[in-house]
């Protein structure tokens, strides 16, 4: 039998892992001519993922102290990603590794005026450009049996979320660093270990960016139904910055977060619940004198997701969360107990992603309704002297006819007050209609409505519609 003219078969065999439509052919056919070069050996697999998310929606009465005005926000969420799997390592026994690089692009039209309101400027902030221009959002090479065959190594800009986000998580930019993830540390515990370097940008011109330093590791105990997370980490800052509460600069900072996650999977119930603890120290110097400011916060969020029948709908999906962070009942002296993580999940795209489509909300901090703009001053977007949340959600899942809709109620309450007034913030409904074209292709149509009360000089409410479609592969 005749050999083949060259061993490329066997050195560059590309397997396409997704049906790609003739709009991506010709980059197809380009990264399939390289996989088949001889340079790349052994590359045995390559995943292209793409995800395009056009969104317009309208905010009526925004709050921003007595301001209230409405905006117009169109935004397009493009990435497009390339994984080149299964490398093989051949110096190294049965081990291998991908190489992945996800390109985002953000585009917001010509809205640039409403990107810099208060409401959208930390969101744009984030990232290197929001004309429509490409972007790395991640870069990473993964080593599986790194060391030893129970190890995965992952070097580079990667997506990372712990938890369920309340203390760190990427937000769609990546977080740069490394992490190593072992399946089996002790018979049935799993483990990880992470070191990140991510920098902050500020929407503030007088005040600079900052890197952060983010080390930390966890542990996971598996059960038949659900499993145990046990994590810890700290992130170090050398910035000048003046924190929230806080009456003069500090020079350093390092706060240290453990937490505790539980996750539950039985039959018709999903149970998520997370307690998570804040320490660590605070510099600031008063004269030629160092004082310690010492945090000491918490924050803990419990989730149920349960089936149940109702009535005109049928077999649906209901809700109830309840979360609730630390705050300071006055002016932060030795003790800090505002709740403030740097880099948990708080956005999506141009906009909040949290409780509420309107609010956002984290455990610690809102869309932006403060008018507090000191240089330098760290903000949780609610009224100055607020600190902490208390947050309860109760909702539904009903399938109609082809749509899934939603409803959901959310109540807003800060945990402590400085100025020892009102602590209740607002409450928010949210009515969402879903209609899925197909695996790839969905349609949301979303109507919320925001009622702020006499803590703010305006109560009447806020409302959004919104429009958006989706479609990936």
């Amino acid at each position: 039998m005749a050999k083949p003219a060259n061993n490329l078969k066997a050195r560059g065999a590309a397997v396409i892992s997704r049906s790609l439509t003739t709009t991506h052919w010709p980059l197809t056919t380009c990264l399939c001519v390289l996989l088949a070069l001889p340079s790349v050996s052994f590359a045995t697999k390559l995943d292209l993922s793409s995800e395009v998310n056009v969104k317009t929606a309208n905010y009526t009465k925004l709050i921003t102290g007595n301001d209230r005005t409405g905006v117009d926000i169109y935004s397009e969420n493009t990435s497009l990603g390339f994984i080149i799997k299964d490398i093989k390592l051949e110096k190294t026994e049965n081990s291998s590794m991908d190489v992945g690089v996800v390109l985002n692009s953000i585009g917001n039209g010509a809205s640039s005026d409403t990107l810099a309101a208060p409401q959208f400027s930390e969101a744009a902030a984030r990232y290197p450009n929001t004309d429509g221009t490409p972007f790395i959002k991640e870069a990473y090479i993964k080593v599986y049996k790194f060391l030893n065959p129970n190890t995965t190594l992952t070097v580079g800009r990667q997506a990372f979320t712990l938890g369920q986000g309340i203390t760190l998580a990427d937000d769609g930019v990546g977080l740069p660093g490394a992490r190593i993830e072992s399946d089996k540390l002790w018979q049935n515990l799993k483990g990880e270990f992470f070191f990140f370097r991510p920098y902050k940008v500020t929407n503030d011109v007088t005040v600079p960016g900052e890197y952060f330093k983010v080390i930390g590791a966890g542990v996971y105990y598996p059960s038949n139904e659900g499993f145990w997370h046990l994590s810890h980490f700290w992130e170090q800052s050398d910035q000048p910055m003046t924190e929230l509460g806080h009456t003069v600069q500090s020079v350093s900072r390092t706060k240290k977060f453990t937490g505790l996650r539980y996750y539950l999977n039985h039959k018709q119930l999903n149970f998520d619940g997370e307690f998570i603890l804040q320490r660590g120290t605070s510099k600031e110097i008063i004269g030629n004198t160092v004082k310690t400011v010492n945090y000491d916060g918490y924050a803990f969020l419990i989730k149920g997701v349960w089936d149940q029948d109702i009535i005109m709908f049928g077999p649906s999906k209901m809700r109830l969360a309840y979360g609730k962070s630390s705050g300071n009942s006055g002016p932060v002296n030795d003790k800090d107990k505002a709740f403030l993580p740097t880099f948990g999940h708080r956005f999506k795209g141009l906009e909040r992603d949290g409780f509420g489509e309107i609010v956002g909300a984290s455990l610690y901090d809102i869309i932006q309704t403060s008018t507090s703009t000191a240089a330098g001053k760290a903000t949780n977007g609610m009224p100055d002297g607020l600190s902490g949340l208390n947050v309860i959600n109760i909702g539904a899942d009903m399938p109609y006819k082809k749509l899934m809709l939603s409803v959901d109620f959310y109540r807003f309450k800060a945990a402590q007050n400085i100025n020892q007034g009102l602590v209740q913030i607002g409450n928010e409904w949210d009515i969402k209609a879903v209609y899925p074209m197909g695996e790839g292709l969905r349609i949301k149509a979303v109507y919320a409505a925001f009622r702020p009360t006499n803590l703010y000089p305006i109560t009447t409410a806020v409302n959004l519609i919104s429009l958006s479609i989706t479609a990936k592969f």
